[in-house]
């Protein structure tokens, strides 16, 4: 090929580059219509509430422990020990269910938690299910009802 029809092929592909690139980057993606997000919100059994409703809602929420609590036991030493049953989804991370764990004050840190399972190679071997969790136990016996052995 000679010099100008080298340069000419490549004037041809920046200006069809150029012209791509400003189409994509003036289209507007295509926003979901209300009768989308109303179809969504019930397909999944869920409900959209105004940020400041919501706001108010949790703030009007009694502490998070005891309610959190399903069940709770009294040991003889006169110490609250509350239950909480834990749910694990299939591709559920550690830091979604040990803030969870802590929301619930099962757990006093969820970073600790989460450290824990890392430095003990637990994060690989935890089996989703449903687990009673109790606020008396460690991270060692967490560890071991969630993860495989």
């Amino acid at each position: 090929m000679k010099k100008r029809t080298m340069r000419a092929f490549a004037l041809g592909l920046l200006v069809a580059t150029s012209f791509i690139g400003v189409s994509y980057y003036h289209s507007a993606p295509d926003a979901p219509t209300e009768a989308e997000i109303k179809t969504f919100l019930k397909q999944y059994g869920l409900v959209a509430v105004a940020k400041e409703e919501y706001d108010r809602l949790r703030s009007a929420q009694p502490n998070a422990a005891p309610k959190a609590a399903s069940k709770q036991m009294s040991e003889p030493s006169g110490q609250t020990v509350y239950v909480y049953r834990l749910v694990i989804q299939k591709g559920d991370t550690p830091e979604t269910f040990a803030r969870e764990l802590e929301e619930a004050g099962i757990i006093q840190s969820a970073r600790a938690f989460n450290d824990y399972l890392e430095q003990h190679g637990l994060t690989r071997s935890i089996r989703p299910g449903v687990y009673n969790v109790r606020s008396d136990m460690d991270y060692a016996a967490i560890g071991r009802l969630i993860a495989e052995p």
